[in-house]
């Protein structure tokens, strides 16, 4: 599977949206969206997939060093949320994992 693009854009002062499409995906194919927070304490939402975790892990490192992240948060445990967690961890060893307290009671 490869992305037909995958795009960076500064959707807010140091707030990035990360997009890659996907064409062959349905009939007008998907895109995932991760979104980096720049700053003391930084931020990815969302992993992705992990197939697609080198397109994000490259888009990261376009804006900050991926060992700045502090943060790794997803709203809830699906492939398409936290897929690739265990790989972005191992680069960010600093970073914590951080969901809602409903989501680590019901499937973390």
């Amino acid at each position: 599977m490869q992305p037909l693009h995958s795009t960076l854009d500064e959707i807010a002062d140091s707030i990035y949206r990360i997009s890659t499409y996907i064409p062959d995906v349905g009939p007008d194919g998907f895109t995932f969206n991760q979104f980096l927070v720049v700053g003391e304490d930084s931020l990815l939402f969302h992993t992705g997939p992990r197939r697609l975790f080198p397109f994000t892990k490259e888009a990261i490192a376009s804006v900050i060093p991926i060992e700045r992240l502090r943060y790794v948060g997803f709203s809830h445990h699906e492939a398409d949320e936290d897929g690739a967690l265990l790989e972005l961890l191992a680069l960010a060893e600093g970073a914590e994992p951080v969901c809602s307290r409903t989501a680590a009671m019901v499937s973390v």
